[in-house]
């Protein structure tokens, strides 16, 4: 998980293992709960969540009833939605290059981890290079 500011600096970055998780949706769905959840904590400033998971994005953007095996992680993931003002995207996996790391460094390294205002120093790495790239 990878939070930004509008001007692409890092708030937070994070890694966390998944014990039990039935599929990379719902390993997907959790990191937006909690990615929400630290967000909303952290500013008060509109968030704008990216994914490269389009089966995510259709979920949490969905309306009217779910009933697939998430409905109730997706429930919670509205609820957080309709908290502040919120935005999920699709965006394809060669745009997120940085959170991809994070997640295979979680499940590789087989380790929590949270970095305040920084993150591993491949991802500082993947976040100036986006920068620069945004800014041509």
């Amino acid at each position: 998980m990878l939070l930004r500011d509008h001007l692409a600096n890092i708030i937070f970055s994070s890694c966390r293992q998944l014990f039990q998780c039935r599929d990379t949706l719902e390993s997907e769905l959790c990191a937006v709960m909690e990615g929400l959840s630290i967000s909303i904590q952290r500013s008060d400033l509109p968030i704008h969540m990216e994914m490269d998971s389009l089966s995510a994005v259709n979920l949490v953007n969905g309306i009217g009833t779910d009933r697939s095996v998430y409905a109730l992680l997706v429930a919670e993931i509205k609820h957080l939605m309709s908290l502040r003002r919120t935005c999920v995207t699709h965006i394809g996996r060669s745009q997120n290059v940085a959170s991809d790391f994070l997640v295979k460094s979680a499940r590789t390294e087989h380790r929590t981890v949270v970095w305040m205002d920084s993150g591993p120093p491949e991802v500082v790495d993947f976040c100036k290079e986006d920068c620069m790239m945004s800014h041509e």
